[in-house]
């Protein structure tokens, strides 16, 4: 959520699904016994920070923020990719704003995304078609500045994990309380780490089910 540009915390089908957003749908209460605590590289509370007014974090070479305008592109899992059956989203409201801080070589550090984002999911052998609230604040860190690595993380967002990701994989998560995912592209593959899931959740793979 297509190749997702590293501007947009919601990615395309060839990253993560990421976005902030609101408690809106039914949602599991368990998360994976895999999920472990986010790293301290990778800025948990940031998000959270930003979102209460508080300052973001700051290191004397950091130059911003840069504010831009992320697009979300539609996306289309095929069958067994995330869910067992064929899936499209589309994005009938995006208004989002990106605040970036760089480093001194002009690589990202940090970014916080917040505005409204409406998705649409739809299982394409049924039909069946979800609408899901993902509007609020999210942040993006690059714990490898230079490099593509990022990690996703803030309240309420979702992601579609893949087949070959890790620890968790073949779900489409929507956090209700806390997620972390980190994104890692080599080769050509793009790799999605569950890092941390707490608190209420929904897999829309489930809610879309036949």
């Amino acid at each position: 959520m297509a190749v997702c540009t590293l501007t947009a915390l919601l990615c395309a089908s060839a990253g993560a699904q990421a976005s902030p957003g609101q408690a809106g749908a039914a949602a599991g209460r368990d998360a994976p016994t895999t999920a472990r605590p986010l790293r301290s590289s990778a800025q948990p509370s940031s998000g959270a920070a930003a979102a209460a007014g508080k300052p973001v974090p700051h290191s004397d070479d950091w130059q911003g923020p840069f504010v831009t305008r992320p697009k979300q592109p539609e996306v289309n899992y095929p069958r067994g990719e995330v869910c067992p059956f064929p899936t499209h989203a589309e994005f009938p409201v995006v208004d989002m704003v990106q605040k970036t801080w760089k480093n001194s070589a002009g690589d990202p550090v940090y970014a916080i995304i917040s505005g409204p984002l409406i998705m649409e999911v739809t299982n394409k052998d049924t039909g069946k078609t979800i609408r899901r609230d993902l509007s609020g604040t999210g942040s993006l860190s690059y714990p490898d500045p230079g490099t593509t690595t990022r990690v996703l993380s803030g309240g309420d967002w979702g992601v579609g994990l893949h087949t070959d990701d890790r620890p968790a994989h073949n779900k489409w998560l929507v956090s209700r309380g806390y997620m972390a995912v980190r994104i890692t592209e080599s080769g050509g593959e793009t790799q999605r780490e569950l890092l941390a899931l707490e608190g209420l959740y929904e897999d829309l793979c489930k809610t879309l089910a036949p």
